[in-house]
C-alpha cells in the first residue's frame, strides 16, 4: 500500500505471522530493555519502538565484531598482524600482536583500559570499525514515528522466495542489489543461498567475499548498508522528529535527555565515556 511500511515498529504488532515468530524472543527482549530506558529517562523521553528496533541490532553488531576481532569467534586470530592500506594508498602499517590485551571478556569488565596492552586493543578496535558503531561516525536518524497497529500482510517475501522476489522487496524500499546482496545472510534461512544462485549477484557477492580476510573491511559497507535500510519507508528521514531524545532548558540550552551518571549531568560523548562504567561499556560504540 502506499505511504506504509518502513520500520516503524509495527512488528510487535505481527508476531503471530509466519514469517515474524523467530523474532518473537527478541521483541520480549526489547520490551524488557524499553522498560529500563524509560525507566532512567522518563515518560518525555521514553525510546519509541521504532527507534529501539533500528539501535539494537547496531549495538549488537559492534560485540559481534569485538569476539571476531579478539578471535572469540572462528573468524580472525589476534595474533596475527594484520595489514591495511591507508587512504586507499600504496603505505601500508603492521599492526603488532593484539592477543595479549585483547581477552573479550576483559575488555567488558570494568576497569576499562586497566593495561597498556588493552588500551592497544581497543584504540585498534575503534580505529579498524570506525564507521560501523553511533560513536564512531556510524550515527543512526532517531525520532522516529512508532506504528499504532501492524503493517499490511504480505509485504515481506516469506523464506524460501525467489531472487525476484526478494529484488522486487527491496527495491520497494528503494534499495538496490549490492543492498541485498550485503544484508542477505541476516534476511532469513533462505536468502542468501539463493542470492548467490542469481547471477545478477555473482559479481557482488564475489567483491563481498574477497574483503573478509581483514577485520572491518566487510563490517563498514554492512553497517553502511544498514543505516540505509533503518531509512527506507515513507518519508522516514523526513518525518523523524530531531528533537525527541532532547531536554531543553530554562534559558532555551538543549541537552540530551539522559541522566545523571555519578550525579554529573552529561553534557557530551566525551563525559558519558569518562563517568559511565557499566557492565556494557561505553568505548565498544
Amino acid at each position: 500500500a502506499a505511504n506504509t511500511g518502513g520500520l516503524n515498529g509495527s512488528i510487535r504488532f505481527e508476531l503471530d505471522r509466519p514469517e515474524n515468530r523467530r523474532f518473537q524472543p527478541l521483541v520480549e527482549q526489547l520490551a524488557r530493555a524499553k522498560s529500563e530506558i524509560d525507566a532512567l529517562v522518563g515518560e518525555d523521553a521514553a525510546i519509541g519502538w521504532a527507534d529501539l528496533v533500528a539501535l539494537a541490532p547496531a549495538g549488537k553488531a559492534r560485540y559481534t565484531f569485538l569476539r571476531e576481532f579478539c578471535g572469540a569467534a572462528p573468524r580472525f586470530d589476534p595474533s596475527r598482524q594484520y595489514r591495511y592500506s591507508a587512504g586507499g594508498g600504496a603505505r601500508h602499517v603492521v599492526v603488532p600482536d593484539l592477543s595479549v590485551g585483547c581477552d573479550y571478556h576483559a575488555l567488558l569488565t570494568p576497569p576499562y583500559g586497566s593495561s597498556a596492552e588493552q588500551v592497544s586493543a581497543t584504540t585498534r578496535f575503534r580505529e579498524v570499525y570506525s564507521g560501523t558503531g553511533p560513536l564512531g561516525g556510524g550515527s543512526l536518524r532517531m525520532g522516529r514515528a512508532d506504528a499504532a497497529g501492524p503493517d499490511a500482510e504480505g509485504m515481506v517475501p516469506p523464506e524460501g522466495s525467489s531472487a525476484q522476489a526478494y529484488t522486487a522487496w527491496f527495491r520497494r524500499m528503494r534499495l538496490g542489489l549490492p543492498a541485498l546482496v550485503t544484508l542477505s545472510p541476516y534476511v532469513d534461512a533462505t536468502c542468501e543461498a539463493t542470492m548467490r544462485a542469481d547471477p545478477a549477484a555473482a559479481p557482488l557477492f564475489k567483491e563481498l567475499d574477497a574483503k573478509r580476510s581483514q577485520p572491518g573491511n566487510l563490517e563498514k559497507p554492512l553497517m553502511k548498508t544498514y543505516r540505509e535500510l533503518t531509512l527506507a519507508g515513507p518519508g522516514a528521514a523526513e518525518a523523524a522528529s530531531l528533537t525527541r531524545y532532547v531536554r531543553v532548558l530554562p534559558n532555551g540550552k538543549a541537552l540530551p535527555a539522559i541522566p545523571l551518571v555519578h550525579g554529573r549531568e552529561m553534557r557530551s560523548v566525551r563525559d558519558l565515556m569518562a563517568e559511565y562504567t557499566d557492565v556494557l561499556p561505553v568505548w565498544i560504540l
